[in-house]
């Protein structure tokens, strides 16, 4: 097999990436090991060989390292991050779109491949996203998940005529970037987060309406705002009972979008709400708002749209992302620390240049 790789370039033979070998009833109790001794994997004709800089752990990620089943294990960890082409694929398409040296970001990687490792092979048309020159590469370690889902969610909350939508785990680094990012887009939204100093943190990049559940009477302060900004939508991560006490919260006809599970399955939901308010409960995920339509035809102009808009804020701007760096060797550790602190301000990224 042909590739095109970069002069005075040193490709090894072998690399180092994270798997899980046994799950667990928590992030803490899940084996996580460093595999070494792998192959680097050889591109194949419209694939890039990619050295990679900087990969983020988001929430689906180990949300997913507790359900996996026996059979699926051992598995290469990690969906999106970042890097440096350093091998194509011979094929006119590869090294036309991303020559050797291009920065880009990459997601869905295929063949039982995982972004915690030191290189990856990804498709050249589907995975593989040219990032800008000037950015430093490991800002682009979260550029699919959190910006592509919010500048969806925005765009479907337009397609239900809403004026305003409610977010639930609004602190997130995913609704900070929804927050920056309605700023500039004209579109209101109502930020549920639990504590005060969450409230404090979005008012702080601009939001004008946070509801804090810790306080007493929150509900009925978020049913004046909903009323208020004749909110018809509202985008769910946390799910639980407190499902039902949305929908509920919502006018007739409204509509319940989940989109996480933060607190298990949803619950409490009154039947008649569905049957005599008209109300309606759904899903949102991102690979079917990029699909919309069942065509290329309608997610290429999509992703091209989305593209331009995310690359842009990537350093500093509204999809930019505020990181605590790690190693593939303290990555389980680090991310335990992150979780029972409950901080919501910082998503943890291997750097495998970081020591």
């Amino acid at each position: 097999m042909s590739t095109i790789s970069a002069p005075n370039t040193t490709i090894p033979e072998k690399m180092k990436r994270l798997i899980i070998k046994e799950t667990g009833g928590s992030v803490k109790d899940c084996k996580i090991e460093i595999e070494t001794d792998v192959p680097v994997p050889k591109p194949e004709p419209n694939q890039v060989l990619i050295k990679v800089a900087a990969a983020a752990i988001n929430p689906s990620d180990y949300g997913s390292w507790t359900r996996y089943r026996p059979d699926q294990l051992p598995k290469a960890l990690g969906s999106e991050g970042c890097g440096t082409v350093v091998a194509t694929g011979k094929s006119f398409l590869a090294t036309k779109r991303l020559p050797v040296g291009q920065k880009v970001g990459f997601v869905g990687l295929k063949n039982g491949q995982g972004a915690y490792s030191e290189y990856v092979v990804a498709s050249a048309t589907e995975s593989v996203f040219a990032m800008p020159s000037d950015l430093p590469i490991e800002d682009a370690a979260s550029f699919f998940v959190n910006p592509y889902t919010a500048i969806g969610i925005l765009d479907t909350a337009r397609s239900y005529g809403s004026k305003a939508f409610v977010h639930t785990a609004a602190a997130s680094q995913l609704g900070q970037m929804m927050v920056k990012l309605a700023k500039q887009e004209g579109v209101e939204i109502i930020n549920v987060v639990r504590r005060e100093e969450q409230a404090k943190m979005l008012r702080e990049l601009g939001a004008q309406h946070v509801v804090v559940t810790q306080e007493e009477n929150w509900k009925d302060t978020l049913k004046n705002k909903i009323d208020e900004l004749k909110a018809t939508v509202c985008f769910d991560a946390v799910a639980g009972d407190g499902a039902g006490e949305l929908l509920n919260l919502l006018p007739n006809k409204g509509t319940l979008l989940i989109y996480g599970g933060l607190a298990g399955p949803a619950g409490g939901i009154d039947p008649m709400q569905l049957i005599y308010k008209e109300k309606q409960i759904t899903g949102f995920l991102l690979t079917n708002w990029i699909g919309h339509g069942g065509s290329m035809l309608f997610s290429v102009p999509r992703m091209l749209l989305a593209g331009n808009k995310v690359n842009a804020g990537l350093h500093g701007g509204w999809s930019s992302t505020q990181f605590k760096d790690t190693t593939l060797e303290k990555a389980q550790e680090d991310l335990v620390q992150l979780l029972e602190g409950s901080a919501t301000g910082k998503k943890l990224r291997i750097r495998f240049d970081f020591v």
